[in-house]
C-alpha cells in the first residue's frame, strides 16, 4: 500500500477559494453547520503503557477521570442542550462505547445521530500501524458500526488525530467519503487517492472546540460562544458577498461542554445557529453527501486544471 500512496504534495491540489467553482447548499442556505460531541472512552491502562496524555504512567486519574465524567454526567446536559434545539449531531465515537456504555449508544441511536469513527479508543493512534494493522483497524470500525447501529460509517477523526501514509486509500477502501483530520479550508475538498476512490476533507475545527479553548488555555464559556457567533456570522456574511458556501463545525465534548457552569454559554450557541435562516445545520454525511454528488468533479477539475499550468503534480502516481 504505501508504495502506491500519494505523496503529500499530490493528496491536495490547491486552488484558492476566489475563483473556484461555485459551492452551494440546499434550499438556498449558505452556511453549512455541523455539531461534532466528541464522545471518547479512554483505557485505564493502555496498551503499551502511558498515561492518557503520556503525563505520568497509567492510572493517570487527572486526565482518565475527566473522560469518566463526561460520558457519566456531562454528556447527558450537554444531550438537554441537543434536544432543546433540535441540533443534527455527528458523533466523534470512540467506538468501544457501543459496546461498553450501551446507555451512552442508545441515547445517540434514538436520536439518530450520525457516527464517525474516532478510532475504537483515544489512546490508540494510528501512527506506526502497518498497512494490515490499519486495515484490520477499519474493519473492526465498520464490524462494530454495523452490529450495533446497522449502518456504516461514513468518516474519520483519527484517534487523537493521527494517521498514516496509507490513511486515505485504506478510509475510502472500507466505504468511507469524509475524513475530519485535515483543518485546511472553509469548504469541503478533493483528497485525491492512488487508485481514484472520491475521499472529502469535511472542515472540523480547533478553534470552535471547547477543549483547546476552554480546557487547555481556560477562555471563558462566554467567550466561547461569542466566538462561535462570530464565526458564523462572518462565513454569512463572507458567503454572501462572493456566493461561495462554507462549512463551521461546533466541536464539543462532553467532559467540557457538559459542565454545569457551560450549559447556558452551549445554550445560547445553539439558540443562534437556530435563529439563522441562512445556516444549513446538517451532519458530516449529509454535507459530504451533498458536495459529491453536486460540486466535487467541478472543483477538482478547476484545481487540476491550476495545478497543470503552474506545472505541479495532477495525478496521483500508479
Amino acid at each position: 500500500m504505501n508504495e502506491s500512496a500519494v505523496r503529500h504534495d499530490e493528496r491536495l491540489v490547491y486552488a484558492p477559494l476566489p475563483g473556484r467553482p461555485r459551492v452551494t447548499w440546499p434550499g438556498g442556505k449558505t452556511v453549512a453547520v455541523w455539531h461534532a460531541p466528541n464522545v471518547e472512552h479512554y483505557d485505564y491502562v493502555p496498551p503499551g503503557g502511558g498515561g492518557v496524555q503520556g503525563r505520568v504512567s497509567t492510572p493517570d486519574l487527572q486526565h482518565y477521570t475527566h473522560r469518566d465524567y463526561g460520558n457519566r454526567v456531562g454528556f447527558w446536559r450537554l444531550l438537554r442542550a441537543v434536544d432543546e434545539f433540535q441540533i443534527p449531531s455527528t458523533v466523534s465515537l470512540s467506538l468501544q462505547v457501543l459496546e461498553e456504555l450501551p446507555e451512552v449508544r442508545d441515547a445517540m441511536l434514538e436520536r439518530n445521530w450520525e457516527v464517525m469513527s474516532h478510532g475504537i479508543n483515544n489512546l490508540r493512534p494510528l501512527y506506526g500501524m502497518s498497512p494490515e494493522q490499519e486495515n484490520e483497524f477499519y474493519e473492526l470500525n465498520q464490524a462494530l458500526a454495523l452490529a450495533y447501529t446497522g449502518r456504516p460509517i461514513k468518516g474519520m477523526l483519527g484517534p487523537k488525530v493521527s494517521g498514516t501514509e496509507n490513511t486515505c486509500e485504506l478510509m475510502a477502501a472500507h466505504g468511507m467519503t469524509y475524513h475530519a483530520d485535515w483543518i485546511h479550508d472553509e469548504q469541503p475538498r478533493p483528497l485525491r487517492t492512488a487508485n481514484g476512490d472520491r475521499l472529502v476533507s469535511i472542515p472540523y475545527s480547533f478553534m470552535l472546540n471547547d477543549v483547546p479553548l476552554l480546557h487547555a488555555k481556560h477562555f471563558s464559556g462566554g467567550y466561547f460562544a461569542r466566538l462561535a457567533k462570530a464565526q458564523v456570522r462572518r462565513l454569512l456574511r463572507d458567503a454572501a458577498v462572493d456566493g461561495q458556501g462554507r462549512v463551521a463545525c461546533v466541536a464539543t465534548h462532553p467532559f467540557v461542554a457538559g459542565q454545569p457552569h457551560l450549559y447556558r454559554h452551549v445554550r445560547d450557541i445553539f439558540g443562534f445557529l437556530r435563529s439563522q435562516d441562512d445556516v444549513w445545520l446538517a451532519t458530516a454525511g449529509e454535507i459530504t453527501d451533498y458536495y459529491l454528488e453536486h460540486h466535487y468533479d467541478a472543483q477538482l477539475a478547476y484545481a487540476q486544471e491550476l495545478a497543470a499550468a503552474a506545472g505541479q503534480p495532477t495525478l496521483a502516481r500508479s
